[in-house]
C-alpha cells in the first residue's frame, strides 16, 4: 500500500509550486536563549551551531496559510524543507509549528498545544538515554490527532496528550464519518523518501503516531562527523533508499526495504574495517570511512531488502 501510494504521490507533488521557505542558521542570541532556558547545554550530543531553522508555510485545519518553524540538525535540514514543502502541496494540515522554546523546552505543553516540533534536548519519555530529539534528527507532527501512547504491565493505556484518545481510530475513512485529516499514516512515505524512516507508529510499546526519526546509529554518527561529511552521508542515505524503492517498484512487490548501514557496512568490510558499529568505524580509520562516504557505491540488489 505504501509503494502505491508513493507512485501516485511524486509526479502531482512535481506539478505543484513549491511555497516559499528559508533555512538559517541559529544566532548568537537564540543560542543563549535555548541555554537560558535550559533547551541545550555543554553535554548535549550535538552543538548549537550544527542546527538549523527551517521557516516554511503549511495549511492549518481552517484551511488557512500560517508560518512554522523547526529547528533540525544541519544534514537533514534540506529535506525537512522537503518534506514541509511536500506537505503543503498535498495540503495536508499542520494545527501550528513553533520552537520548542516557546514552550520552554516542555514537551508536554508542546503536545497539549498541538504543536509540531522537532529539536528538543531531552530523554525519551520513561527512559534515562537520550531522545533523537535532541540529535535534531526526529519530528513530532500533529500530536493531538498523532497521540502518543504507552501502556501499564496490566493493559491500561495512557494518552499524550490526553484528548489524542479521540484519535485512536486510525482510518482515515469511515461510513457515516468526516475523513480524518492530519494522520501521520498519510505522509510516511513523505518522511521515508526524505530519509525520515522510522515511525513511532510502526512500535508496540509505546505506540507514538507523531514521531519520525533517523535511526539512533545515523544519528550518532552524524554528530561525530563534521557538517559537511554527514550531508553527505545523509545523501548517500536518502538515495540509496530511492534506488531500493526503485527496484522494488521495478519487481511489482511490497517489500520492506532495509537501511543505508546495511549497504555502508558492507562497503568498510571490504576494506577490513570492522563496521559492526558504524561510530567504531569512523574512529578506527576515520580516513577511508570518510573516503566510502565520499565515493559511494550504487546500492547492491541483495543488500536492499530483509
Amino acid at each position: 500500500m505504501r509503494l502505491l501510494y508513493t507512485a501516485i504521490l511524486l509526479p502531482f507533488i512535481i506539478s505543484i509550486p513549491k511555497s516559499e521557505a528559508s533555512i538559517s542558521p541559529l544566532t548568537a542570541p537564540q543560542c543563549q536563549e535555548m541555554r537560558d532556558k535550559n533547551i541545550i547545554s555543554q553535554t548535549a550530543p550535538i552543538p548549537c551551531k550544527r542546527l538549523k531553522v527551517i521557516t516554511f508555510q503549511h495549511i492549518n485545519f481552517k484551511g488557512e496559510q500560517k508560518q512554522g518553524k523547526l529547528m533540525v540538525l544541519d544534514a537533514v535540514a534540506p529535506y525537512v524543507d522537503n518534506i514541509m514543502q511536500q506537505l503543503y502541496a498535498m495540503k495536508f494540515p499542520i494545527h501550528q509549528a513553533k520552537l520548542i522554546q516557546h514552550f520552554q523546552g516542555d514537551d508536554e505543553l508542546s503536545m497539549t498545544a498541538n504543536n509540531t516540533s522537532a529539536f528538543n534536548y531531552r530523554k525519551i519519555a520513561g527512559k534515562k538515554s537520550v531522545s533523537l530529539h535532541a540529535y535534531g534528527v526526529a519530528i513530532d507532527i500533529n500530536p493531538l490527532q498523532n497521540p502518543f501512547v504507552s501502556f501499564t504491565s496490566w493493559g491500561t493505556a495512557t494518552f499524550k496528550p490526553l484528548l489524542g484518545y479521540q484519535y485512536l481510530n486510525r482510518k482515515q475513512y469511515r461510513l457515516g464519518k468526516a475523513a480524518s485529516e492530519g494522520f501521520a499514516e498519510q505522509v510516511i512515505d513523505v518522511f521515508a523518501q526524505n530519509g525520515f524512516r522510522v515511525w513511532g507508529g510502526d512500535w508496540n510499546s509505546p505506540i507514538d503516531f507523531q514521531h519520525f526519526q533517523t535511526t539512533r546509529e545515523m544519528a550518532i554518527l552524524m554528530a561525530k562527523l563534521s557538517s559537511k561529511n554527514s550531508q553527505i552521508l545523509f545523501k548517500n542515505h536518502v538515495d540509496w533508499y530511492q534506488q531500493c524503492l526503485t527496484y522494488s517498484k521495478n519487481r511489482q512487490q511490497t517489500l520492506t526495504i532495509r537501511d543505508y548501514s546495511s549497504q555502508l557496512k558492507a562497503d568498510l568490510k571490504k576494506l577490513n574495517i570492522n563496521s559492526r558499529n558504524l561510530s567504531h568505524a569512523y574512529q578506527q580509520a576515520p580516513t577511508d570511512f570518510i573516503k566510502v562516504i565520499k565515493h559511494p557505491e550504487k546500492a547492491n540488489l541483495t543488500l536492499c531488502f530483509n
